[in-house]
């Protein structure tokens, strides 16, 4: 009696074990295939895209989709922070939004980004970000198709951070994480400062140092995107806009005749 309870007490706890193992592996391949769902597309644009596809759960339903837009790798020659660092050094901008407009005009080719991939470059906006003696200006890259500042992806760093114990100010320019070789890739250099009574006073430089040193609000650039060129179709015999034409008569040119006189012969013979 007690040897058939015995057995049957262990064949219910191998059932049990064999259930837990077949549930541990169900939960494995779930987890397997969600894995396997998420599939990561780079087009040629330069605009990677995970999309999470609908899986079915173990009762039957379908998991919560989920979309989101990643920013490509980009390459280091994208963005040249190496001129962008020497305008600063060089006091070739007076202030962030100078600096903002160069980095924005295709005549300097500060830039060459093209999240979205629509052909058109997008635009570079300077945020500016205070972190105790350390101001960052992060570089905000607008994708053109989509025209929304919550819409960026940040793309390098201009950190200045005022050192009070040796008096240099430490400039220093670093790519973010979607551009290869971020990690390796810094331009830095630094320029005297003064420090009284705990507030920095710039003595080497350009005049850039003296703007982002004086009391002012935090930088935050306004882009401004381009309308789109409208082309008015006109058939007012070319005059726009309509009735503000003056309707000039065709002139009638007259002929004038000219009358050509006609000589008379007189005989030089006398009549007797």
């Amino acid at each position: 009696m007690h040897k058939s309870l015995l057995s049957l007490s262990l064949l219910v706890a191998l059932a049990g074990c064999d259930a837990a193992i077949i549930a541990n592996q169900r939960a494995a391949e779930a987890e397997a295939e969600a894995e396997a769902a998420v599939a990561v597309a780079t087009p040629a644009g330069g605009e990677a895209v995970v999309a999470v596809q609908a899986a079915p759960a173990g009762d039957g339903d379908a998991k919560v989709v989920a979309q989101a837009d990643v920013a490509a790798t980009l390459k280091p020659e994208a963005l040249d922070l190496e001129t962008v660092t020497y305008l600063i050094k060089k006091g070739k901008v007076k202030d962030a939004d100078a600096l903002e407009k160069k980095l924005n005009s295709p005549k300097e080719k500060l830039h060459s980004i093209d999240i979205d991939g629509d052909g058109k470059l997008d635009k570079i906006q300077i945020v500016e970000v205070k972190q105790g003696d350390t101001i960052v200006f992060e570089l905000h890259a607008l994708p053109s198709s989509k025209k929304d500042k919550d819409n960026f992806v940040i793309v390098g760093y201009v950190n200045f951070t005022a050192d009070k114990t040796t008096n240099v100010l430490i400039v220093k320019a670093t790519y973010a994480p979607v551009v290869i070789g971020y990690q390796t890739i810094v331009y830095d250099y630094t320029a005297p400062i003064v420090v009284k009574n705990d507030v920095v006073v710039v003595t080497g430089g350009g005049g850039f140092y003296g703007w982002l040193y004086a009391p002012r609000p935090v930088y935050v650039g306004v882009v401004v995107w381009e309308a789109p060129t409208v082309v008015i179709d006109v058939h007012h015999g070319g005059c726009w806009p309509p009735g503000h034409c003056k309707h000039h008569k065709p002139k009638h040119h007259k002929h004038k005749h000219h009358k050509h006189k006609h000589g008379h012969h007189h005989d030089d013979d006398d009549d007797d």
